[in-house]
């Protein structure tokens, strides 16, 4: 009798623990979840609606997303299900439809099948305060068409003005990438916060299907791209036969090599192609690191200067090629003017600027890197020593270093590089007093003009 009496005890314990687990919130709870992807702190009809809704326990029995805007409910999506065991769904849509601009509040509700919460259901609601913003940014090319070389520079100027304006820059796609270049703000060249500056290049490309555009994207998401209609031309480029001999493995490769810490590999041509291939695509990925910050102003002024008194030995683009033992082993174009003046010739700045590196750097042995502003940079390889440090400014044509045949260097000479945001640029442009006036000052002066069209 007593043993009845327990064991209808227990049994009364879990049924009674089944109804609180089954039946009231207490312990299973809510299990509906809500991922909301997108928007975030601002929204765009334009863009999409990207939620992501799941429940552990039940079906979902409702969804409703609305906008709260200006004390008016505006209803963006409502689905009642039919099907009580859709467990998981999500949403992606676009509103496409006109709403208030400015502050509002986002909001996602959704019920479930459940019979737990007491035979209710279950609530999941969100909201949160978004900036309504379905306006693209409006874009204006003030520099006209484009003109180019290969490999050579250029130089864009374009208004772009948005209440939430988020990133703008310029892109040029070819090859099935798109090289970035940064877009600085001009507003201490034209006196007007909304215009910006972006110098670019055309990089080698095997198809040479080049497109040029600014892309201007808000906060919201939304984005103007305006093309910019540029001509190019090919330079001719130069071929040239370069032997590596043992002794130049040895003496060179091997000491790049010591200097980096990298265990020698199996042959020497191993380690040669190792420092041609490796090293120094280690060391153009840490130069474009170097040359991705800029001043937002010009910090020279007329045409850059050559080594004093130097020869030219090598050009922009020369296509090398490598031969050991006289076989072809490796291929590489070169990126800069290899200038060779008297052993030990003192370096001169090419123009005035900044320098933001000064120290050893693979292939280019000693090397100093000066920004001039506004994304353009010079380099300086295979020194001696340094006469100026990092941090310091210098005045174009002052002595910043000696000559030497650090790095892969043959012989005594300098290397010389100009970049644009890290990309490499041929020197014979900046070099050509007739080549900045009408590629760089004739632009910013009919920029200015255009620019007054603009503000009336």
């Amino acid at each position: 009798m007593r043993k009845g009496r327990v064991l209808s005890a227990i049994i009364i314990l879990i049924a009674i623990g089944y109804v609180v687990y089954k039946y009231t919130p207490l312990i299973r709870g809510n299990g509906l979840n809500v991922v909301i992807e997108s928007p975030k702190a601002y929204f765009s009809a334009n863009k999409p609606i990207i939620i992501h809704i799941t429940d552990k326990y039940a079906g979902i029995k409702s969804i409703e997303i609305k906008l709260i805007s200006m004390n008016t409910e505006i209803k963006l999506y409502k689905k009642k299900f039919t099907d009580k065991f859709i467990k998981s769904f999500n949403i992606n849509f676009k509103a496409n439809r006109v709403v208030p601009q400015g502050k509002a509040v986002f909001v996602v509700k959704v019920e479930d099948y459940s019979d737990g919460n007491y035979f209710n259901g279950f609530v999941k609601k969100i909201s949160f305060p978004v900036i309504v913003d379905s306006t693209p940014p409006q874009v204006i090319l003030l520099s006209g068409t484009g003109r180019v070389a290969i490999g050579g520079s250029a130089l864009a100027v374009f208004y772009a003005k948005d209440t939430n304006l988020d990133k703008v820059y310029l892109g040029v796609s070819h090859d099935g990438v798109v090289d970035k270049f940064k877009a600085f703000n001009a507003d201490s060249i034209f006196g007007n916060k909304h215009v910006y500056i972006s110098f670019f290049t055309y990089r080698l490309s095997k198809l040479k299907n080049y497109s040029t555009n600014i892309y201007a994207l808000d906060k919201a998401g939304n984005l103007t791209i305006t093309h910019i209609p540029v001509y190019y031309s090919s330079w001719r480029l130069k071929k040239s036969k370069i032997n590596i001999t043992d002794s130049f493995i040895r003496n060179k490769v091997v000491s790049i090599m010591e200097h980096e810490n990298i265990p020698k590999k199996e042959t020497l041509l191993a380690d040669f192609l190792y420092v041609n291939d490796v090293v120094r695509a280690q060391n153009t990925k840490e130069i474009r690191k170097i040359c991705s910050s800029s001043v937002n102003k010009f910090l020279w002024h007329g045409r850059f200067l050559q080594l004093k008194d130097s020869k030219v030995t090598a050009t922009f683009n020369d296509k090398r090629f490598y031969y050991y033992k006289g076989k072809l082993v490796d291929t590489k174009y070169h990126k800069g003017y290899d200038l060779a003046s008297i052993r030990n010739a003192k370096v001169n700045a090419a123009n005035s600027g900044k320098v933001v590196f000064e120290g050893y750097l693979g292939v280019y042995g000693n090397t100093m890197i000066i920004d001039h502003g506004f994304g353009v940079f010079s380099l300086y390889g295979h020194l001696q020593s340094f006469i100026v440090k990092k941090g310091q400014l210098v005045k174009k044509g002052q002595i910043i270093a000696i000559t030497d045949t650090t790095g892969l260097a043959a012989g005594d000479h300098l290397h010389f590089d100009v970049l644009i945001d890290g990309y490499y640029v041929n020197p014979i442009e900046w070099w050509d007093p007739h080549w900045i006036r009408t590629h760089i000052k004739d632009v910013l002066r009919d920029s200015r003009t255009r620019l007054s069209l603009v503000n009336q």
